[in-house]
């Protein structure tokens, strides 16, 4: 009894003794710093590089704290931190300080990219003063650091990533209701919670220490009864003293206010640390171009970097050799604690000696590496398990307030269903409303839509080019500067301007500018030849020619007039007189009269003229007012449901009409941004579309063909696109693509001159044009000779609908206000009396569901003398055959008819027998005379097959099959 009186006795005196130091000097023992010199200082950050005792040739390891929290994580407590750690197993450790942005002037103004380019820096000068690549290592957000760091330089001095907690697909981090919910409730709730962060400086240290308690209630519970029942023990109370400091607060810094924002919109609200297309320093960049290998620590107990958030860096990075260890710890535990030093950073170490010198990894990452294509059963959890939140969206909510708290209350048993709601209820009702609402008097154009947008969000994304952003500000600006140009130079409201320029900012910038001041921008093709584009200028009354410096001499020698040169690269040379260098005026010397009204387009005027290759060579001008403009890309828009998180992706060039009017017009008017790739390639398709995030792509023709012959990538089904969308792809194309890609197929009709536009906006038939969009014209498929392909007519002179299946031609009422092309072919009292039908010359087909299939145009029949045969379904049996890369059929004569003739680009031979049963599928006269085999196929503007040039090819080189006789042929 007495024994213990005086355990009891001492143990009191030793708790009063701690207690009464702690309450004097706020802490027990001596502070411990692992002794480290600074070698390099930014504005925004000092490199420390420690004294760990490593070898002098020891491996770099660059090591990356989160925003909110000290440097000191990684040296928290002696005998037991990550830089005395790798220092003792032979890796150099070096730390990247932010400092504490409370403290330092201008800190609180600090962006997501001054942090992320300080770790550029980092690494660049160790690279240099070491003279070998770098190893990145990050904790948390730092490990998103780094991980955006390493897509920055495209791995160039990366030897390797090591993350710790660190999340890719934030959307499964945040309450674990359906994925495609969160993503519509985040982008419902993004313009409150931007408008709250806005008004505030940055989140305080205090709450994000507060923050991180919260989330980890059961642990301070437990540590805090710990600490109480150990208070009479100095020496375990010591050796947890810096820890508890560190996580009391000390150890908590303040988030700025810029970089908190640039965090909720990029990778909280648009997830593009998965999607890819985030903007760093203006540039474009994408977890794609990580090619070094990558280790990922996963904490079992992370109640802030879930597994499944965590993992996606294996979809997000397909072209880099994966590992992941899972450590049996909460968020903190993987890098502080007993768990980290036993595991964690000898695992690390391990990890970069093998990369090093080819040392034996360690034993849990002896198993193979991961790849996007054995995803099965990386995320840990189902959809709606677990209600989790991520610390810094917890903290974004503290700061705005309990309204975002009590919407997630409210669909936390949301289903993607709520997703689909939502996109309908902000975006597509809002767009059809309006189209179908739209007059010719309506004020629309371009350069309105242009000024909208920077209105409303100056300093949103526009475009991309050439991996570079551009903000709607900058385009807008350059917009009037180019308006001043237009006007110093002579230009005028109503003057029509050729547009001769390849597809670049400056083309875009060129033609908004010409809708800006109310000229009518001709838009050409700058392949065209001289002659046929002198033709084409000559007959819309041009009065100038803008160009640049690739199409200056072709524009000189199409166009006598006045060119008007915009864009970079070096000037012509003197040769080349008449031309006005308007990158040389100064626009702020230019003064606009006052009664000038800008963007004064309404409805019913012109916008563009487009100039198209007919099948002659010939360009023909096709009339497009702002009414069928906003037609266009109001449409588009609605269809593809384009969202402000959307980008979308355009490899067509810019003066084709899917460009100008569904692709560049429907970015514009969704809101989302726009990607400009200097033409299609399909070797670079898959790593541009990683680099920009593009979640849309647009097509026309057989464009996207080439993309199925390429070598099968490891990231293919993990791309972030969501749909490919445009006009021409055939139903096996379609498929083909939908199953290596994993994405839906948007296909659509849209008249250049008329007020007609189909889509298919189920997508759940790919090939089809679906149905009319609010704001189309009435149509209707009327009956045809099946021989002549003449309109049939009842008995009254009328004309008659087809049958479901059943070959037609489309036709499109005209109203009395309709702004349409005067030169159009037009019946009167087609179906009543009075009314007006245009008629088109593209052939349809009606399902029994009433969705509209695209047959073929009137200059692709082929008239044989048993009849009328499409030479686009000669192609499709053709495409049958997996080896065939492009087809093209067209009629020769053959006495008073023609006779089918094709000709195919083939990867591998093809047996003639498996030709002729591939044909078999047509009738005897449908299929062609002879196949011969080419060893190209050029495509028209339109991306279809030249059939001019097949038929010349053809008839010189290539191997020829008789796939009938001449008397089958008479048959």
């Amino acid at each position: 009894m007495n024994r213990n009186l005086l355990r009891f006795a001492r143990r009191a005196v030793a708790i009063r003794r701690n207690v009464l130091e702690l309450a004097r000097f706020g802490r027990l023992g001596t502070p411990y710093h692992a002794p480290f010199d600074i070698i390099d200082e930014g504005p925004h950050h000092r490199l420390r590089r420690y004294a760990t005792g490593a070898p002098a040739d020891a491996p770099a390891a660059v090591l990356i704290p989160p925003l909110m929290v000290t440097s000191e994580v990684y040296d928290i407590e002696e005998g037991n931190t990550a830089v005395g750690s790798l220092g003792a197993l032979g890796v150099q450790p070096y730390v990247v300080d932010f400092g504490a942005p409370e403290r330092q002037e201008g800190g609180m103004r600090r962006t997501l990219d001054d942090h992320v380019l300080a770790a550029v820096r980092a690494v660049e000068y160790v690279r240099k003063h070491t003279g070998r690549d770098v190893h990145l290592l990050g904790y948390s957000q730092g490990g998103m650091f780094a991980y955006q760091c390493a897509a920055y330089l495209r791995s160039e001095g990366i030897a390797s990533v090591s993350t710790f907690g660190s999340p890719i697909d934030i959307h499964k981090n945040l309450p674990a209701v359906h994925k495609d919910a969160v993503a519509a409730l985040l982008r419902f709730l993004e313009p409150v919670v931007t408008k709250s962060i806005e008004q505030i400086e940055g989140l305080p240290g205090a709450l994000t220490s507060t923050g991180f308690k919260i989330l980890s209630t059961r642990k301070e519970i437990s540590q805090r009864l710990d600490f109480v029942r150990k208070l009479h023990d100095r020496r375990a109370l010591v050796r947890r003293e810096a820890r508890r400091r560190f996580l009391g607060g000390e150890g908590f810094v303040a988030w700025p206010g810029p970089a908190l924002l640039d965090f909720v919109e990029q990778f909280i609200v648009h997830n593009r640390m998965l999607s890819g297309g985030f903007v760093l320093s203006g540039r474009a960049a994408t977890l794609a171009d990580i090619k070094c290998p990558i280790l990922a620590f996963v904490g079992s107990h992370d109640d802030m970097a879930r597994p499944a958030a965590v993992r996606a860096i294996i979809e997000a990075a397909p072209e880099a050799k994966v590992r992941m260890v899972t450590v049996d710890a909460g968020h903190f535990g993987i890098v502080v604690g007993s768990r980290a030093t036993k595991e964690t950073w000898p695992t690390v170490a391990g990890f970069i000696h093998h990369i090093e010198t080819g040392a034996p990894l360690p034993p849990v990452l002896r198993d193979k590496p991961v790849s996007p294509r054995s995803r099965t059963g990386l995320d840990d959890e189902p959809e709606g398990a677990g209600f989790d939140v991520d610390v810094e969206l917890s903290l974004i909510v503290d700061a705005i307030g309990d309204t975002v708290k009590n919407v997630w209350g409210r669909v936390g048993d949301a289903a993607s269903s709520a997703s689909d709601a939502l996109d309908a209820v902000r975006f597509q009702e809002p767009r059809l409303r309006r189209l179908a609402h739209m007059t010719p008097e309506t004020r629309t154009s371009p350069g309105l839509a242009l000024a909208d947008r920077a209105r409303k969000d100056p300093e949103g994304t526009f475009f991309l080019w050439q991996s570079r952003a551009f903000t709607y500000r900058d385009a807008d600006t350059r917009v009037n500067n180019v308006v001043r140009g237009l006007w110093a130079s002579g230009v005028r409201p109503g003057d029509r301007v050729g547009v001769v320029m390849a597809s670049r900012p400056s083309f875009l910038s060129m033609m908004t500018a010409l809708s800006r001041i109310g000229a009518v921008g001709v838009l050409a093709p700058g392949s065209s030849a001289a002659g046929t584009l002198s033709r084409a200028l000559a007959a819309t009354s041009v009065k100038y020619v803008a160009t640049d410096v690739d199409h200056a001499a072709l524009s000189r020698e199409a166009f006598k007039g006045e060119l008007l040169l915009l864009g970079g690269g070096a000037r012509p040379s003197e040769g080349l007189h008449g031309i006005v260098d308007m990158e040389a005026i100064d626009p702020t010397r230019i003064e606009l009269p006052g009664d000038l009204l800008l963007n004064p387009g309404r409805g019913r005027d012109l916008a563009v003229i487009l100039l198209r290759p007919d099948d002659r060579g010939e360009l023909r001008a096709a009339n497009v007012t702002n009414h069928r403009w906003a037609l266009s890309a109001l449409g588009a828009a609605a269809a593809c449901t384009v969202k402000p998180e959307d980008t979308v992706y355009c490899c067509i060039p810019l003066h084709h009409p899917t460009a100008v009017l569904a692709c560049v017009g429907g970015a514009l008017m969704g809101g989302s941004r726009l990607a400009l790739a200097d033409g299609f390639a399909p070797e670079r398709f898959v790593s541009e579309v990683r680099r920009y995030g593009a979640t849309i792509a647009f097509y026309a023709g057989e464009m996207l063909r080439a993309l199925i012959h390429q070598p099968p990538s490891r990231g293919d089904s993990t791309l972030p696109l969501r749909m490919f969308a445009g006009s021409g792809i055939r139903p096996d194309l379609a498929q083909k693509l939908k199953e290596r890609y994993r994405v839906e197929i948007m296909e659509f009709y849209a008249s250049t001159t008329q007020k007609v536009i189909f889509a298919d906006a189920s997508g759940e038939k790919p090939g089809a044009l679906g149905r009319p969009l609010p704001g189309s014209a009435q149509t209707e498929i009327v009956r045809v000779d099946p021989r002549t392909l003449e309109i049939a007519r009842d008995g009254a002179g009328r004309l008659i609908p087809v049958q479901p299946d059943e070959l037609g031609l489309l036709v499109a009422e005209l109203q009395p206000d309709d702004d349409a092309d005067a030169t159009a072919p037009f019946l009167a009292s087609a179906f009543f009396p009075g009314d007006r039908w245009y008629v088109s010359n593209d052939f349809m087909s009606r399902d029994a569901d009433g969705d509209a299939w695209f047959v073929d145009g009137r200059g692709g029949f082929v008239r044989t003398s048993a009849g009328v045969v499409s030479t686009r379904r000669v192609e499709a049996a053709l495409f049958a055959l997996p080896e065939i890369q492009m087809a093209a059929a067209w009629g020769e004569p053959s006495g008073e008819h023609e006779v089918v003739r094709a000709a195919i680009v083939a990867r591998e031979p093809i047996d003639p027998e498996r030709l002729r049963e591939a044909l078999h599928v047509l009738e005897p006269h449908a299929r062609p005379r002879t196949v011969t085999f080419v060893d190209e196929l050029p495509l028209t503007e339109g991306f279809r097959p030249n059939k001019r040039l097949a038929r010349e090819r053809a008839a010189k080189t290539g191997s020829t099959v008789e796939v009938r006789s001449v008397a089958e042929s008479a048959t």
